[in-house]
């Protein structure tokens, strides 16, 4: 997937196998998927979770879809002059997200939680972010040197559980948030260790990894040169493979405040 720069937004990632996978001979089973129309960036990662026989292919669908219903539905609101209410389009467009593969597993003759996979899809409007998130994996924003974590992987998370878009109970665990930011940075879980901290009280973002990897993607975007094979590079780094075995997936996306 190539990055894309569009309305002066920036968005660039990359999903790379995890160890394991590598080992056992496993696609990748994370994916990540964006679009820059009506002054907007959609961006989305999902995660497919390995106890699914299809789970890669339902974050494929449901990231690639729910970023399409979500630009199609940003744009009904505005050729019609109506005010965009952001998190009801997020919550409709994840919605579409999940018929998509719901219609998909009905094809293929399967069940829909063999399609089981977290999501995270965030829309950047000006310096105004929103983020719907179901299950783990983290979204983290940068104002100039101010790190936030806007969304933390789901509580249900310490139980050894994580909540996924093809359960019946997905609009209960689907959480919205909301900020103000000129860049986000998404993580799937097996990459969240690199951007958070779980402190005493509570999980904190990190500052030494988030703040120097913002500044080179801009600069990158700025030289021309291939971000998304930059943040692969990362992934696939000692640093980063010591943080687990699971696939990872990373995507940034900068607003139109700053110059990139």
């Amino acid at each position: 997937m190539d990055s894309i720069s569009g309305n002066n937004f920036f968005a660039c990632g990359g999903s790379v196998q995890g160890t394991r996978h590598i080992r056992d001979g496993i696609p990748c089973e994370d994916a990540w998927a964006f679009d820059t129309q009506c002054g907007c960036l959609v961006l989305a990662v999902a995660d497919g979770l390995s106890s699914a026989e299809n789970g890669g292919k339902g974050a494929e669908l449901v990231s690639a879809a729910s970023v399409r219903a979500i630009v199609d539905l940003i744009k009904t609101v505005t050729s019609d002059g109506i005010s965009i209410d952001v998190p009801e389009i997020i919550q409709s467009g994840i919605k579409k997200g999940r018929d998509v593969v719901s219609s998909y597993a009905e094809q293929e003759d399967q069940t829909i939680s063999s399609y089981a996979t977290t999501l995270i899809i965030v829309v950047m409007r000006g310096d105004e972010v929103w983020c719907g998130h179901i299950g783990d994996g983290v979204c983290v924003t940068v104002s100039g040197d101010e790190v936030l974590v806007l969304s933390a992987p789901g509580n249900i998370e310490y139980a050894n559980e994580t909540a996924v878009i093809t359960s019946r109970s997905w609009e209960k665990q689907l959480r919205i948030s909301s900020g103000i930011a000129d860049a986000v940075l998404l993580a799937t879980d097996g990459c969240q260790g690199a951007v958070i901290r779980r402190e005493e009280d509570g999980i904190k973002p990190y500052n030494p990894f988030v703040l120097p990897l913002v500044k080179a993607l801009r600069e990158y975007s700025a030289e021309g040169r291939d971000c998304n094979a930059e943040i692969c590079d990362l992934l696939f780094s000692e640093r980063m493979r010591a943080l687990s075995s699971d696939d990872m997936t990373l995507a940034a996306g900068f607003s139109p405040g700053e110059s990139i």
